[in-house]
């Protein structure tokens, strides 16, 4: 009898769990409480990694499309818009055959369900996923079904991976707000980022009619007021794309939110249950990675399953080739995302003045490590 599956989330994780089911012609069900899963966020920076695995995924054509739109040009400065480092685009397109690229994130999950037959998505709130000797039960608000196996992808706050690994968040000192701008208001295919004293701004090339932007801020310097009211002041001395990218974009489409992670640790598989993307391994969003490593667990499943079948075993076997990839990854976005929040102008000017001096020499061995082994074929 073919195996059946039953997918928690219908975020990203989840279409590319969908996905990867599909390139094994196993059928499967996916679970989401959200009233429109594909809707909602802004932007997601697909870098090599990310795109070479949705190729695997079985969607080549989508990534040569977005991949006309690449971005070649970016890099780091301060908050007076001197240089600190020159991302080495170049050289990471002849090392892993694509330039990172920016898309919106809900045409990414739009695409990605239409790549899956726009499958029915069991509108339900998944309160818990049991294993057993033969499957998993995926029990919630829509009663309880059997599954040959069930993949948890639901995000950070899983209740379904709580009830079996319970975790909390662990907060940062700095909160965020992104958006999307209306109109074209910086050189297309760039992507810079501004580092002040307790305060960032980036930006990526979406189109050249649209522009991702993120702003973080420490919590320390919003004490008094209202927050994006303070933030904008602090941002009001960075170089000019930072108040274009702000200007074209109306308050009510910018999303605040806290910036958590979860400790490293948590099991990526338990029997007949995998867990993929933040429900497993959600990182800082501050190299952009987050969505990268969801597609890649999706791929290396793809993988295992196709060589093991769908078993305990082969989750087994997943969970250890992905363990010390996301573990790591955990810790270098964190710790980035601290050195890259220093406030005190001494400290960051030492740090402002080791990435300028630097980078050139070690860049290039943390890029291999942040994209791990992929390439274009």
């Amino acid at each position: 009898m073919a195996a059946r599956l039953g997918i928690v989330g219908a975020g990203i994780a989840g279409l590319a769990a969908g996905l990867a089911c599909r390139q094994l012609g196993i059928d499967f069900q996916l679970f989401d409480a959200a009233e429109d899963p594909l809707a909602g966020g802004t932007g997601i920076t697909l870098w090599p990694n990310a795109l070479c695995a949705l190729s695997e995924l079985g969607m080549r054509n989508f990534v040569d499309v977005v991949a006309s739109n690449a971005m070649t040009n970016g890099g780091i400065a301060t908050d007076r818009g001197a240089v600190l480092y020159s991302l080495p685009l170049a050289w990471i397109r002849r090392q892993y055959g694509y330039f990172p690229v920016c898309v919106r994130r809900d045409v990414l999950q739009r695409r990605m369900y239409e790549a899956l037959d726009e499958p029915k998505i069991v509108r339900a709130q998944v309160h818990r996923v049991l294993t057993s000797k033969d499957g998993a039960v995926v029990v919630g608000s829509h009663g309880q079904l059997w599954y040959d196996a069930v993949i948890i992808a639901d995000g950070i706050h899983s209740q379904a991976r709580n009830c079996l690994y319970p975790v909390q968040p662990r907060p940062t000192h700095y909160t965020a707000w992104r958006g999307m701008t209306h109109g074209a208001v910086v050189d297309p295919a760039t992507m810079w980022e501004y580092w002040g004293l307790g305060v960032r701004f980036g930006y990526a090339s979406v189109s050249p009619q649209s522009t991702y932007w993120f702003a973080t801020v420490n919590q320390s310097h919003l004490r008094d007021g209202d927050s994006w009211t303070v933030a904008r002041t602090l941002l009001e001395r960075f170089p000019p794309p930072v108040q274009a990218c702000i200007a074209a974009t109306a308050d009510s489409d910018i999303l605040h939110h806290r910036v958590q992670d979860l400790p490293p640790g948590c099991p990526m598989a338990m029997g007949h249950i995998a867990l993929m993307g933040d429900a497993a391994h959600a990182i800082t969003p501050n190299l952009g990675f987050g969505g990268a490593l969801a597609i890649e667990d999706a791929a290396v499943w793809l993988e295992v399953v196709r060589d093991a079948g769908v078993s305990p075993a082969a989750f087994g076997i997943y969970a250890d080739r992905r363990r010390r990839r996301v573990r790591q990854m955990a810790y270098v976005t964190r710790q980035f995302g601290d050195i890259m929040q220093w406030q005190s102008k001494g400290v960051a000017c030492l740090r402002n003045a080791l990435f300028y001096m630097t980078g050139p020499v070690f860049g290039r061995v943390m890029w291999r490590r942040l994209l791990g082994s992929r390439s274009r074929p």
